[in-house]
This record gives structure tokens, sequence and C-alpha cells, in this order.
């Protein structure tokens, strides 16, 4: 099987390839040149735009599935909402309409964002598509939902993944100091290990004749819902690290929640791993030693030193 997978460079996107190709399939990267370097054995790469119909089309042609997930993000894309309409909406647009233009409606898997829902503050259950109204509160949420929407009326074939917040696995420090503090330590948050977001996205092609026409949730399940400050603190308890100062964080409502997996668990069979299996992934990309040093030195020490810094 080939398989198009647009964003396969990003932070998530290098996982879902490496699933993709473990599994035995071509996979074809559509990207800017200046991204990548050398294709492997089984990797394809179509240098080009998602906003431009040519490359676009380039990259469709002969391909047995497409995974869509190019596109722009926060903070970018509330500083620059009319590029993120471009990329993310009009790349989606330009993507569906090659599809279309094929003939044979191949499938298209698109990862849209659980952000799609806005802030629930009052929510008492887990959200679904099903139940809950969706109520996008910022640019990057808006274009996902506007890519939903034109999919489901392109008449095309789809499914939908509508992803949690799912850690990277290479942190810098630059965007967690960003993104951590805008989010409440009492907020509801539900983890997802990135090899299961992978895995959730592979077998969605692999057994697309279930999922297709359905809109899903990505997420952990339910041994994985949290509040904020318990994955923060798990995180940085890995490393010896308290949380920072409370007053630090906002206490305006995020739009990240529980979600009900069930039906998505049930058709794809993805959760296996948990909030402890990515600290002991995270902790494994630093030399041993130095974690030893940061867990039982350098954080018991001066961890509420270092974290007040931040």
């Amino acid at each position: 099987m080939r398989v198009l997978i647009t964003g396969g460079t990003g932070n998530l996107g290098v996982s879902v390839c490496k699933a993709f190709l473990k599994d035995g399939c071509t996979v074809r990267l559509l990207c800017h040149r200046k991204k990548v370097g050398s294709p492997g054995s089984n990797l394809e790469m179509v240098w080009g735009d998602i906003t431009q119909p040519d490359s676009v089309r380039k990259a469709v042609d002969g391909v047995d599935a497409v995974v869509h997930m190019a596109g722009i993000i926060q903070p970018l894309t509330e500083t620059k909402p009319e590029l993120a309409a471009r990329v993310n909406v009009g790349g989606t647009e330009t993507l569906v309409r090659s599809i279309k233009n094929r003939g044979d409606n191949i499938p298209l898997v698109f990862t849209s964002s659980a952000a799609v829902f806005g802030p629930c503050p009052d929510a008492t259950e887990p959200l679904s598509p099903d139940r809950n109204p969706s109520n996008p509160t910022t640019v990057y949420a808006q274009t996902k939902l506007r890519s939903e929407n034109l999919i489901k009326e392109s008449g095309i074939n789809y499914v939908i993944l509508r992803l949690t917040s799912v850690p990277h696995m290479r942190l810098k420090v630059s965007e967690f100091k960003t993104q951590m503090f805008t989010i409440p330590l009492k907020n509801r948050i539900e983890f997802c290990h990135t090899d299961d977001l992978a895995l959730a996205i592979l077998n969605a092609v692999k057994n697309f004749d279930k999922v297709k026409g359905n809109t899903l949730m990505i997420g952990g399940g339910p041994s994985q819902q949290m509040l904020f400050e318990d994955m923060l603190r798990t995180i940085l308890g890995s490393f010896g690290l308290p949380l920072p100062p409370r007053h630090k964080f906002s206490v305006e409502p995020f739009p990240l929640d529980w979600y009900d997996t069930t039906r998505s668990q049930e058709l794809l069979k993805f959760q296996h791993k948990t909030i402890d299996d990515y600290c002991r992934d995270l902790a494994g990309q630093f030399p041993a030693p130095l974690i030893t040093l940061m867990r039982h030195f350098i954080g018991p020490v001066f961890g509420r030193f270092l974290v007040r810094l931040v």
C-alpha cells in the first residue's frame, strides 16, 4: 500500500510515518525540500506546497490512501490568521479537490483537533462529537472545524480523527514555556502517547471500511484522564522537578478536556501506552547519569529555583 502523508515531517507526523513504514507500507511525503534529507527505503518525496494544486496533484497521483496532517498550529495561527486560513483550510480544500479529480474516491484520514469543542468548564461527562456541539474559540480550532465541514460536504470517503493534546517526544524549552502557562492547573486534560496516536491513524487506514464517515475522538482513554497539574507534575517529576509557582498559570478555561473514546477504541484498538511510558521515553533521550543527577540532586536541591526561572 502506498500512503500519502501531508505534514509527515512535523513532530507528530514523524511518528506516524514510522508506524506506516514499520507496517510495510510505502510512504509518500509532500514537503518542502529544506525540511527533509535523503529518503530512506520505502519513502518517497514530492517537493511542494499543500496550497499549490500542481504539487498536491502530483502527490495524490498513484497513492492508495491519504493522511492529511499538514497545517499551521498555535501560536502562529493566532498571530497570522490569514496565513492560517490559507494553509489549513485552503490546503485542505486543494487536497480534497485533487482526490475528487482522481475519480476513484481513495480514503482520506484527516487529523482534526479536540480544540474544536472550545472550553467546556461546566462539562461533567467526557466530550463526544455526538453529544457536544463545536464552539471553537481560537483561530486554530476554527480552521480545523472549517476543514472538517468542507471534507464532510465534499462527497469523498473520509474519517475525521479529533486529537487530544499529544505531547511531543522532543520538547523545546521555548515551546514548553509558551504553552504550559496558558492551561489552568485544574483544567481537565486527557493524555495520549504519540505511538498510540500513530497506531490509531495506521489502523484507520487499514480498517477504513469500518470507520469511514465517522468523526472519532483520539485520546488515551479513561485511565489517562487527569487534571493538567497531575500531568505536569508527572512529567516534571520524572526529572526531579516540582511544579512552577501556581500564580504563573492562567485561570481562563482552556479548550482541552476528557473525551469519550469508547467508539474509537472499539474500532481502532490503539490505546496501549500511558503517561508513565511517555516519561520513560522522554527521559531515555538523555544520558542515564544526567537523569540520576537530576532526580537525586539537582531537582531536590535546586528544583524550586529552576522552575521559577521558566
